[in-house]
């Protein structure tokens, strides 16, 4: 560190931030993350970067992936951050709809067990004015577009960047079909079903969903071992089959997550086995929910 402006060499900032002085290297190689000021080979960072560094990787670790951080402001990352959704006992993807078929079609099914409709939006414009708070806390939004269009979607993309994105067509080109899956939005023909949409929304079944994040956690830790130890004491061998498996992949998502940020070359790959291996882990979570009610277990 130097004394007269408080800058910090790259070993400090690692120690100071938890970030691995590789991956602050390949930051600056792929993101443009560089330092303050050089000295030859020295790099040197500001109290200031520090602290955005601390922020992106709060984000990373909740799975936002590096590359949807580096170009947001100051006060952006401190919202994410703010923001951060807790985990909820039992939560369901947070759903938002956008359409009035869709709304209606909600209005006449009966309630999910897969998903939680939070918000509700008559059509794109109300979706796109609506206060960010709202948009902020959805996991995965629906939206009915007369057709394919690429503005559109890409207004609404840019409307909710850490969501999945469904887009519910009723007229559409296979070009513009295949473009939109290649940009990870899934595309469903209208009409569908209550049922095919919640399906589609709560797992990553069919053309991989890329989220930015991971599928959120149905039970806590506390639940999990809760429900272990009522399975113990009833004599049923299913429920504890099923925690293990779950509390498996939760650490394997840790495990994952500190790939991402000690092996920053792999950053991306890493980023999509623990995606892919979090929606593993909430399929295991619907079986495990199943087999508690079945046998009266109650976390």
């Amino acid at each position: 560190m130097t004394t007269h402006e408080d800058l910090y060499r790259i070993g400090t900032v690692a120690k100071l931030t938890g970030i691995t002085v590789e991956c602050l290297r390949a930051w600056e190689r792929r993101y443009g993350l560089g330092p303050k000021r050089r000295t030859g080979k020295t790099r040197f960072y500001s109290p200031e970067q520090i602290e955005k560094l601390k922020k992106l990787k709060a984000l990373v670790e909740l799975g936002h992936p590096i590359g949807s951080l580096v170009e947001l402001s100051d006060d952006q990352l401190e919202a994410r951050v703010t923001r951060a959704p807790t985990i909820r006992p039992h939560r369901l993807p947070q759903l938002g709809i956008v359409g009035p078929n869709l709304v209606i079609l909600e209005q006449e099914s009966v309630e999910s067990d897969q998903v939680e409709v939070c918000f509700r939006w008559v059509d794109l414009e109300d979706f796109l004015q609506s206060r960010p708070t709202e948009r902020a806390a959805l996991d995965v939004v629906a939206v009915q577009f007369p057709s394919l269009n690429p503005d559109a979607i890409e207004r609404a993309r840019r409307a909710v960047p850490d969501c999945r994105l469904i887009a519910v067509y009723q007229f559409a080109s296979p070009n513009a079909i295949v473009q939109a899956q290649a940009r990870g939005i899934r595309a469903l023909a209208w009409p569908v079903t209550w049922e095919e949409l919640a399906r589609e929304c709560a797992s990553p079944a069919g053309t991989p969903m890329r989220a930015g994040k991971a599928a959120p956690r149905r039970f806590t830790d506390r639940e999990l071992v809760a429900i272990a130890s009522q399975a113990l004491r009833n004599g049923e061998e299913t429920p504890r089959h099923l925690v293990n498996l779950v509390t498996q992949l939760n650490a394997f998502a840790d495990y994952a997550t500190q790939s991402i940020l000690e092996r920053p070359d792999d950053a991306e790959l890493h980023d999509q086995i623990r995606e892919e291996a979090s929606y593993a882990r909430a399929q295991l979570e619907r079986a495990l929910a199943l087999a508690a009610e079945a046998w009266r277990i109650v976390a």
